[in-house]
């Protein structure tokens, strides 16, 4: 609470964009933390909604909400997610301090501990952020992707349709992949950070010169949450490899 507390203080307006994309993450699962260790995680979307939208801190003289520091603070240069209810449940507030440049790995960053994400989050550096963003990517993907031949067959060989399942995230943040008019251009992402097999498939289908023959979906998301385990110092920053997630091969 006293470390907490202590973020009234902080001076954010010196701070670079890879600067306060490394702070503004650890405080976004700081909060998170704190919020299930005190009151425990919501058990409905109902709750969470309400959840995101009341848990807030005080942080260098702004008051903003968990749902605030997702939505226009982090992902404020990025796209608003393409569902009905959003435009009714998400703030609109506005920050000096808001990140200017977009990441899509920032979908795969973000862990509000949900059974459809990672469980284990690292302590965000900014001298390490590239490397870590890739890790948590290659962790988050290859634990969420599922790719296979819809005959049956195997090995990428024949002309078996592939199979492709998505996290949900493709689908809400279409836009952040791409243009979001295609499935393929989030498709293309994804292959980027599997490995072995799974990689190879998607690879020799996206590159079919015609429509290629791969039938995407995408994963339903869980609102069943957990509290967040943080990462062991080092291991997030070697190769592209985290613990409880890492790729094959």
């Amino acid at each position: 609470l006293d470390a907490a507390s202590s973020l009234k203080a902080v001076r954010l307006d010196g701070l670079d964009e890879e600067q306060k994309l490394a702070f503004f993450l650890n405080v976004y699962h700081t909060m998170i933390q704190h919020a299930y260790s005190l009151l425990g995680p919501p058990s409905s979307l109902l709750k969470a909604i309400s959840f995101f939208n009341t848990i807030a801190y005080q942080v260098g003289g702004d008051v903003f909400t968990l749902a605030e520091l997702e939505h226009n603070v982090l992902r404020a240069p990025s796209c608003r997610p393409k569902s009905f209810f959003s435009k009714w449940v998400l703030p609109k507030s506005s920050y000096s301090f808001a990140l200017t440049t977009a990441d899509y790995r920032l979908n795969f960053a973000l862990s509000c501990g949900s059974a459809s994400g990672l469980a284990t989050v690292p302590v965000y550096q900014p001298t390490l952020l590239g490397a870590q963003l890739d890790a948590v990517a290659s962790a988050f993907l290859a634990r969420t992707v599922a790719v296979s031949c819809r005959s049956g067959g195997g090995g990428g060989g024949g002309d078996a349709a592939v199979a492709l399942t998505l996290p949900k995230l493709f689908q809400w943040y279409a836009r952040d992949f791409g243009s979001g008019k295609h499935a393929m251009e989030g498709a293309a992402v994804a292959m980027e950070f599997l490995r072995g097999p799974e990689r190879e498939l998607l690879r020799s289908r996206l590159a079919q010169e015609q429509k290629p023959d791969l039938e995407i979906r995408y994963a339903p998301f869980s609102f069943a949450c957990s509290r967040l385990i943080e990462l062991e110092v080092g291991r997030e920053s070697s190769g592209r490899r985290i613990s409880g997630g890492g790729p094959g091969g």
